[in-house]
């Protein structure tokens, strides 16, 4: 299976664990800190895919492939709770990725290839950033051993 399909797999399966202490807004501490189920050994390999793809008009569709995939686990991140208004860094990478993620940000399929290539690149970076910050926050051992 490629990382897009696992990374793909991921995003459309994940689902937040119940929270212990929630309101009928879901709002809350998760009952089990080692319940989320997000991939970072994937997040972290469609990252590397990224960085290393050259740019070449012929790797077009590729680009588009894994731009999707990033943009799908940046989305997954930012649903997080990254403890976003008590860190200042990560409050920038919030205001970051919301801007990188806006509709006219995103190439269009008439742009160049190397525009695409950026903005992967972008996307690839921030979500580096983002997946490093969870990690962090959940423990590195508890994640490397999933």
């Amino acid at each position: 299976m490629s990382i897009e399909s696992q990374a793909k797999t991921q995003a459309e399966t994940y689902e937040p664990k119940a929270t212990s202490g929630a309101g009928s807004a879901g709002i809350g501490e998760p009952s089990d800190p080692q319940a989320y189920v997000i991939d970072v050994g994937t997040i972290r390999d469609t990252v590397s895919v990224a960085r290393e793809m050259p740019v070449s008009r012929d790797a077009r569709p590729r680009i588009a492939s894994i731009t999707a995939t990033l943009v799908g686990m940046l989305e997954l991140l930012l649903g997080e709770d990254l403890n976003f208004d008590l860190d200042p860094a990560v409050r920038g990478m919030y205001q970051a990725a919301y801007r990188l993620l806006r509709i006219n940000r995103r190439p269009m399929s008439g742009d160049p290839t190397v525009m695409a290539w950026e903005y992967m690149r972008d996307v690839a970076d921030l979500t580096s950033r983002l997946v490093e910050t969870y990690a962090g926050q959940q423990g590195e051992a508890e994640i490397d051993g999933q």
